[in-house]
């Protein structure tokens, strides 16, 4: 996979705030960040202002804008289909944009980004094939194929939280119809279930405690109590490692990835569950398949978003461009 060098920008959407910058390679050259407007009315301006700010003031001209947005996206036309926290739903994002910056727009869901980002930052280069999930308030995720992004027939494929690893588990907190997904069991909401749970059937512990005074356990919460040594604290991390290692071991069996990257904001948590993760993924992944895979916590951090929609943008131009060059070629044939 070749490293991508023409200069790009990514914008990634968030609930709290937008972050957008200008990549060349995987490297940011300049970025900025402005809070999120939840408003119908103004989200796109705000979208179009955080772009268009590192537009003007990056190092030299810019090919086309990559978006990365938590909601589901039917990619050839860039329409949001379904956005839950952030009212973009039924936006037509890529033509509005397209039409505001006047440059070559490509809208994704963010996990793909996310994962594009991985694949060309896994350690000792990149990878061809993985599969990557983000771990915070829900599940998301991605998968890289030979390459590229994996979206199934319209863009809205590869929903790694959204895939069940409990028949008769717990709902879906997210919006979704499953039981015992992903989400359900390995989410910082999942993890705020359960500890609330448990506290109170446990006053005197220390996650009763919590509950006695904020009336629920959040999952910030939970692993604080875990570094503090909290026994039941650790083993709702331990067991949100379980079911996550029976996730991995399903998109080994599934992909043949050279990585599995976990990310988002759990993962600064991952002492607590990640072993428990690749223990569990171990003993039921394909050993043939197996051998061949490295399960890391995601390079990427913070600006993961970022990069990762500004690799997007730089792949889809270049893809577009050797497209209607190969179009006028023939037409010259003919």
């Amino acid at each position: 996979m070749s490293e991508i060098s023409e200069l790009s920008v990514g914008v990634d959407v968030g609930g709290t705030k937008i972050a957008a910058a200008a990549i060349s390679g995987t490297s940011v050259v300049e970025s900025h960040e402005r809070p999120t407007v939840l408003d119908p009315a103004a989200i796109v301006g705000e979208i179009e202002a955080a772009a268009r700010a590192v537009i003007d003031a990056a190092p030299g001209p810019v090919g086309a804008v990559g978006v990365g947005v938590p909601s589901q996206v039917h990619f050839a036309t860039g329409r949001v289909m379904a956005s839950v926290n952030i009212p973009l739903q039924g936006v037509e994002l890529r033509q509005e944009l397209g039409a505001r910056l006047g440059l070559p727009v490509f809208v994704d869901n963010d996990g793909n980004c996310a994962a594009l980002a991985e694949a060309f930052l896994a350690e000792g280069g990149a990878a061809r094939h993985l599969v990557m999930y983000t771990m915070g308030t829900g599940v998301g995720g991605g998968v890289v194929i030979d390459g590229q992004v994996f979206r199934g027939a319209t863009g809205l494929g590869a929903e790694l939280g959204h895939v069940v690893v409990q028949a008769d588990g717990p709902e879906c907190p997210g919006n979704c119809p499953n039981r015992g997904c992903m989400e359900a069991l390995c989410s910082g909401l999942a993890l705020e279930r359960d500890a609330t749970a448990l506290g109170r059937e446990r006053p005197d512990s220390p996650l009763g405690e919590i509950v006695a005074s904020k009336g629920r356990v959040t999952g910030r919460d939970t692993v604080a109590a875990a570094r503090e040594g909290d026994p039941d604290a650790c083993a709702l991390l331990e067991k949100l490692g379980t079911w996550l290692g029976v996730g991995v071991a399903n998109a080994i069996n599934t992909f043949e990835p050279e990585r599995v990257a976990i990310g988002g904001g759990l993962s600064a948590a991952a002492e607590f569950f990640f072993d428990r993760a690749v223990e569990e993924a171990s003993s039921r992944a394909l050993p043939e398949s197996l051998a061949s895979v490295r399960i890391a916590i995601a390079r990427g951090g913070p600006a993961a978003g970022v990069i990762g929609a500004g690799l997007l943008a730089s792949q889809e131009y270049a893809r577009a461009t050797r497209d209607t060059q190969t179009e006028t070629a023939s037409e010259g044939v003919l």
